[in-house]
This record gives structure tokens, sequence and C-alpha cells, in this order.
């Protein structure tokens, strides 16, 4: 299964793994790999359950606007 956010595309970065010596010396350098943070949640759309793997940013913003509620009798002044 591949590592990426299903909503946003999200996947790895590319960096490097430095090892260092005395001080700022450099002895090498290997290619590493950071994955992102994800999270497989299973959702109801439409009366049908859909497992989603999503990244931890993503779930925040479902949650943040699941919670919103409008109030009918809020009027703006």
């Amino acid at each position: 299964m591949s590592m990426i956010c299903e909503i946003c595309a999200k996947s790895y970065k590319k960096g490097n793994k430095v090892q260092r010596l005395i001080g700022n010396r450099v002895s090498g350098r290997s290619i590493r790999r950071q994955l992102p943070n994800l999270r497989s949640r299973r959702f109801s759309i439409d009366g049908t359950v859909v497992s989603l793997k999503l990244c931890a940013s993503c779930l925040k913003r479902f949650k943040k606007d699941s919670k919103v509620k409008v109030n009918p009798n809020f009027k703006l002044a």
C-alpha cells in the first residue's frame, strides 16, 4: 500500500542524513525518507462505509469542520 494521503496527496520528502565527526566536519551523507503522518479512518459517505488514509492535518481539518454548527437564529449586523 502506498504512503500517500488520499485527500491532499501528501507523500514522502527526501532529505540527507548527515553524519558528523568532530565539530562541524561531515564524514558522510546518505539519503533518507521522511514519511507523512498517515491515519486510516472509516467514514460513512451516502450510507456506504469507506476506509481512507488521511494525513494528520487533513484529519484535524475534518474534525474541526464537523464541530462547526450553524445557528439559524444568528443574524449578521
